[in-house]
């Protein structure tokens, strides 16, 4: 599903926390409000440096939904034994698509004094991780008799990531590009034009992230402190005042508006919609409103 998408159309993924508890109720549930509205679902891994569901097992429950799941495998819970063990069981279970990240930092969380920052593998030692196995190699050279053909996921930070550095991650071995938050559309366009410019997107499609807000303070606190995200004041100025389900209408109405101008900007492949504590209520509202 998604593969076609990104060959013949706009891709649309989405974004899904798994919960606390173990309880795959949530799980299934998400799968039942996304399927059919987006191509893929990224599954986040411990995000923002708190403890959830194992992010392997909700993409398995989200196979047994019919949804296409995206793995999130970041480097700061695994050595390079425990990554390669979970990409084998990816593959095992059906997972065809992951992305590498480094992982949020753990002082953003509450396990900074509890747990051990493993540093075996950054975003682009993991997107190598990955291509290895992809050519049937693991780290310390054993052979796999059964290849895996991962599509490899990374992230690229609009006003932040230079060329190079997107070329550094190509380079690596990754496939498709998910970009952080864009609320200023004409910004991040004339951040995008020497990217394309310079055959990147022609080698990897890169789908841009949007975010639906639910308030302004919600809006200041990632213009303040989320590298590459800029707010303009456009938005600033259509939340001002708005609460409750005003705020959350208007902010679909954004990102809806958004995902409509990105679709005419060159490079963009499609979109990746987040909406942390509220994905199946506003993702499936704003594929709705397009």
């Amino acid at each position: 599903m998604l593969e076609t998408a990104l060959t013949d159309g706009f891709a649309i993924t989405a974004e899904f926390g798994p919960p606390l508890d173990p309880d795959p109720g949530p799980i299934r549930a998400a799968a039942g409000a996304l399927r059919g509205r987006v191509h893929a679902v990224n599954v986040t891994d411990n995000q923002a440096a708190t403890v959830k569901v194992s992010a392997l097992a909700a993409a398995a429950l989200l196979l047994q939904e019919g949804v296409e799941p995206i793995l999130q495998i970041t480097g700061r819970d695994r050595n390079a034994m425990a990554a390669q063990s979970d990409l084998l069981g990816a593959w095992a279970l059906g997972v065809r698509t992951v992305m590498a990240l480094s992982g949020d930092p753990l002082k953003v969380g509450r396990y900074e004094p509890l747990a051990t920052h493993v540093r075996d593998l950054d975003s682009l030692g993991m997107i190598r991780l990955v291509a290895g196995l992809n050519a049937g190699e693991l780290l310390a050279g054993e052979r796999l008799a059964t290849g895996t053909s991962f599509r490899i996921v990374g992230a690229a930070n609009p006003l932040v990531d230079s060329v190079q550095r997107l070329e550094q991650k190509l380079e690596a071995g990754l496939h498709l590009f998910q970009t952080n938050i864009v609320y200023d559309v004409d910004r991040f366009a004339a951040w995008l034009a020497p990217v394309v410019a310079a055959g990147i997107t022609d080698r990897a499609p890169l789908l841009v992230g949007v975010t639906p807000p639910r308030s302004t303070r919600m809006l200041q606190h990632m213009h303040d402190n989320i590298p590459g995200v800029e707010v303009d004041e456009a938005t600033f100025a259509r939340m001002r005042g708005r609460t409750g389900d005003a705020a959350k209408a208007e902010g679909i109405a954004i990102a809806a508006e958004i995902v409509s101008r990105l679709r005419d900007v060159p490079g963009v492949g499609g979109v990746h919609v987040m909406a942390p504590g509220w994905e199946t209520e506003a993702v499936p509202a704003v594929v709705d409103a397009l």
